[in-house]
C-alpha cells in the first residue's frame, strides 16, 4: 500500500517509521524516543520493522503540541495520561479494578504497564479505546470533568471521547478522508 493513501481503517499499522517522521516533521530518532517513552506503540513486522497507523500521526502531533506549545515535559505528559480512567471505559468490575496495577499506578497509563488482564496477548493496547483516543484528549480532561461534576469520571471520559471522535470525523471530511 502506498503510505500517502489512507487505509479504510486508520488504526491499521501501514506507515514505516521514516514516513511517520517525515509527516510530523521529526527525525526518526525522535519518533523512536516517543516509542521508547511509551507514548506510541509500534507494530513490529516479522522482520522487526516498525509500522505505525494514521492515528499515530495525530498522536505524535498532539505530543509535539503538548511539549512545544504547552511546555509540558515527557514525565508531565506520562502522569497526565496515567489519570485516564481506563477502568471506566472498559468492562472492569470493582474487584478486578482493585487488583489492577493500572488503577493503582499514578505514574504510567495502562498501556505502559505489562501483564494487565485487559490486554491478553501481544500488542492489543494499540486497538484499545484508552490508548487510541485517551492520549489525544488529555489536555481537556480537567475542563470536561469540571463541566460534568454531577457525572462520574467514566461518563465524563466517554463524553470527551465522543467529542474527540466528532472533531476527528469533521477533520477527516475536510481533509478528504486522510487523518
Amino acid at each position: 500500500m502506498n503510505p500517502s493513501q489512507a487505509p479504510a481503517d486508520t488504526q491499521d499499522p501501514v506507515i514505516p517509521i521514516g514516513v511517520l517522521a517525515q509527516k510530523v516533521g521529526l527525525s526518526v530518532s525522535a519518533v523512536r524516543k516517543y516509542e521508547n517513552e511509551g507514548f506510541i506503540l509500534a507494530h513490529r513486522t516479522k522482520s522487526g520493522h516498525r509500522l505505525f497507523s494514521y492515528e499515530d500521526i495525530a498522536r505524535v502531533q498532539n505530543l509535539q503540541h503538548l511539549i512545544q506549545d504547552l511546555g509540558l515535559n515527557t514525565e508531565g505528559i506520562r502522569r497526565m495520561q496515567a489519570l485516564l480512567p481506563c477502568w471506566g471505559l472498559l468492562p472492569c468490575d470493582e474487584q478486578k479494578r482493585e487488583r489492577c496495577p493500572a488503577y493503582r499506578d499514578s505514574t504510567r497509563p495502562c498501556w505502559m504497564i505489562k501483564g494487565l488482564d485487559c490486554a491478553p496477548q501481544g500488542n492489543e493496547c494499540r486497538r484499545c479505546v484508552v490508548y487510541r483516543f485517551g492520549s489525544l484528549c488529555i489536555q481537556d480532561i480537567k475542563r470536561l470533568l469540571h463541566e460534568q461534576r454531577e457525572l462520574d469520571t467514566a461518563v465524563a471520559m466517554r463524553e470527551l471521547l465522543q467529542r474527540l471522535r466528532s472533531v476527528r470525523q469533521e477533520g477527516n471530511e475536510h481533509a478528504g478522508g486522510v487523518v
